[in-house]
């Protein structure tokens, strides 16, 4: 399990002597505060974000271009935490540094800027105030929710910075034309559904020019990417798009809310590729983790994770998914796909994940790792999942396996 603390500090190493300053402030306040204190602390960062309620990263011009720190700020967002930039130079100046997500991302929430030390205390006094406020609303069970609003019902939520008058702000602003009526609205008036063809055509139409301007730029023909995404994470790829539907992802009644959310969802999904590709041994605790949310793109990272190099990977990605993508139709068929993995604890993992999620699909493919494998802690994973699954070839099954430990205790010389 991830240790737990109130605010954890990213920084670029250049930047020590003012995060120590910055540390001691924190913690004089009350807050526990973890921060890097070498360079060989890559996996007790990742685990240390995994469990911390409020993220706090020092920005400047070096630290905007550090890939860890870039990898950080994906980890924070996707594990929701609250984000809390710190930059000692204006945005305007670190902007140009950031990659596209992390632009998006970070220009969405209030900054605090520290120009000079002699405003040091005052600037940090104010966001002291504002995390404490923030960490008292947090239930002990609630992992952050307080400070976040559900985007959607995928169970990703986004995490939005604090008001603080004192903080110099900043917007990223869609710029759109102003219209008091809604994308349905304005095209579909009426109509409880639309083919997701003409949604589609009047999205385009209305935003694609936006999305070229606004949107990160991602590896793939940028428009294509945005539409590829939104049938099939949004729309669950639907030909009918609902009303209904639509509502619960805009949550809001903007006028551009379908295109703002969109633009967020892009954000999370972008901050999730770059957790996925982090360095593999800074990956497994991050891929435990991910097992709690079921944003479509977790489950499909997480089962791409079962083709990787690394069987640690692997076996840990199976146990996750089993949790992530319990209610998809294809986890029980890519958890029965490495279930005669190379690795015996691949195998194992397989076998745990499909009896927890008690699948009578698979019970056949368990059976024979219970009968066939030639690992021993195979055979008691397996025997184990069948236990906890329902169907009735699992239970008979078990009885033979209570007849055949009868028999060997019988069988078993008599002490004197």
């Amino acid at each position: 399990m991830a240790p737990s603390y109130d605010v954890v500090i990213g920084y670029h190493a250049s930047d020590i002597k003012f995060v120590e300053k910055l540390s001691a402030k924190l913690e004089k306040s009350g807050l526990t505060v973890w921060y890097k204190k070498n360079q060989d602390e890559g996996k007790q960062t990742s685990e240390a974000i995994l469990g911390c309620k409020i993220y706090l990263p020092v920005m400047t011009e070096l630290s905007a271009v550090d890939k860890n720190i870039q990898e950080q700020l994906s980890l924070a967002y996707i594990s929701n935490s609250a984000i809390y930039p710190l930059a000692q130079i204006r945005f305007r100046y670190l902007s140009p540094k950031l990659n596209g997500g992390a632009k998006l991302m970070l220009a969405k929430i209030n900054w605090c800027f520290v120009f000079n030390m002699d405003e040091f205390d005052s600037k940090l006094d104010a966001v002291i105030n504002c995390m404490k406020r923030d960490l008292s609303n947090m239930s002990p069970s609630s992992g952050g929710e307080n400070l976040t609003e559900a985007a959607f019902s995928h169970g990703l939520v986004l995490t939005h910075g604090p008001n603080i008058d004192e903080m110099e702000g900043s917007s990223s602003g869609i710029g759109l034309t102003e219209t008091n009526a809604q994308f349905w609205d304005r095209h579909f008036q009426d109509k409880q559904e639309v083919p997701w063809t003409e949604f589609r055509d009047k999205f385009r139409q209305d935003y694609g020019k936006k999305i070229d301007e606004e949107l990160p730029d991602v590896k793939e023909d940028k428009l294509k990417f945005i539409i590829n995404l939104i049938y099939k994470d949004i729309f669950d790829m639907e030909k009918t798009i609902t009303r209904k539907v639509y509502d619960d992802f805009c949550v809001s009644k903007d006028p551009h809310a379908f295109f703002s959310r969109t633009q967020e969802y892009v954000v999370a999904y972008l901050s999730l590729r770059e957790v996925l590709a982090m360095d593999s041994s800074l990956r497994i605790p991050v891929i435990q983790s991910l097992g709690q949310f079921s944003f479509p793109a977790i489950v499909a990272g997480l089962s791409d994770m079962l083709k990787d190099d690394d069987p640690n990977v692997r076996a840990v990605a199976a146990i996750a998914l089993a949790h992530a993508g319990r209610d998809k139709q294809d986890t029980v068929d890519d958890l029965i796909g490495i279930i005669e993995d190379e690795d015996r604890l691949v195998r194992e993992s397989a076998c745990l994940s499909l009896g927890f999620l008690r699948s009578a699909r698979a019970v056949s493919y368990v059976v024979d790792r219970w009968r066939n494998d030639p690992i021993s802690t195979v055979r008691e994973a397996a025997e184990l999942a069948l236990s906890k699954m329902d169907a009735v070839e699992a239970q008979r099954c078990m009885k033979v396996t209570q007849v055949l430990s009868s028999e060997m205790s019988a069988l078993k010389p008599k002490v004197a």
